[in-house]
């Protein structure tokens, strides 16, 4: 109950910490608005809008920061308290096959629904390519497989699991830690996007409780986020295409978690 206790706690400092950098990044960017001139209050949340994908770049590098001085302080080990350890390639290569193949049947499968936050943030990103060439895609790109990936996986996996795994059974590790991982995501995409990232909270607390390694479940949501540029209605307009996508990631999921799982058990025998 103690371990469980404080990784719940743990989490809603992240939390906490989170909301408030937003808050203060927002106030920052209206009162730059302000600055500027613009005095509506319509095109001051448009002004605010606009630069959503800067403020969540922000955001994430000053969350890294927080987490990593937050045990580097107390001088605790952050190698081995958010298991940094090495991994083998094909272990890799089985959690990214996991990864990227069931987030592609939850991208295919929700490829029409109209995720609020998603929006704001392609609109955001086409705002900076307008300013400078490619600007909004290198953003997208840092901010979608670099900086959520690494600070959402030491908070959720290298700090919460961790902290459950110490009193608890792993799989209340794996669980609980999905579960916040998906609510996290209430504000930014409603319980369409809760869901998702469940599952794949789910795929991530299994990889590290067999693998022991928090690289791993980074690499992993590196391959989860690469469907979010790679699937667009526009692309994939065919039913029927997508379909026949959804059933052959379906079979390849199931191949890669049955390659997970066999491994585990012949670890086991030796």
């Amino acid at each position: 109950m103690k371990g469980l206790l404080k990784g719940i706690g743990y989490f809603l400092l992240y939390v906490i910490f989170t909301i408030v950098v937003q808050v203060v990044l927002s106030m920052l960017i209206v009162q730059f608005a302000v600055g500027k001139g613009i005095t509506d209050q319509g095109l001051i949340e448009d002004f605010a809008n606009n630069n959503m994908l800067g403020m969540t770049v922000a955001s994430g590098l000053l969350t890294i920061l927080f987490l990593y001085l937050l045990f580097k302080i107390p001088k605790k080990n952050i190698r081995k308290e958010w298991k940094m350890n090495s991994f083998e390639v094909k272990d890799l290569l089985k959690g990214c096959l996991l990864s990227f193949s069931i987030s592609s049947v939850f991208a295919l499968i929700t490829l029409n629904a109209d995720i609020e936050n998603a929006r704001i943030i392609a609109l955001s990103s086409l705002y900076y390519s307008k300013m400078f060439p490619f600007l909004g895609t290198i953003l997208m790109i840092l901010n979608l497989l670099i900086i959520a990936p690494v600070a959402e996986e030491i908070a959720l996996r290298g700090i919460v699991y961790t902290r459950i795994e110490k009193t608890n059974k792993p799989v209340v590790a794996i669980i609980v830690s999905a579960v916040l991982f998906g609510l996290m995501h209430l504000m930014a995409g409603g319980i369409i996007l809760v869901l998702g990232a469940v599952i794949m909270g789910l795929v991530f607390g299994l990889l590290l409780h067999k693998y022991k390694s928090l690289w791993v479940c980074v690499i992993a949501h590196i391959c989860a986020n690469l469907p979010d540029f790679i699937y667009t209605k526009e692309r994939f307009t065919s039913q029927g295409l997508v379909i026949g996508l959804v059933a052959a990631f379906c079979v390849i999921a199931a191949a890669s978690l049955i390659w997970i799982l066999k491994g585990k058990r012949e670890s086991q025998k030796a």
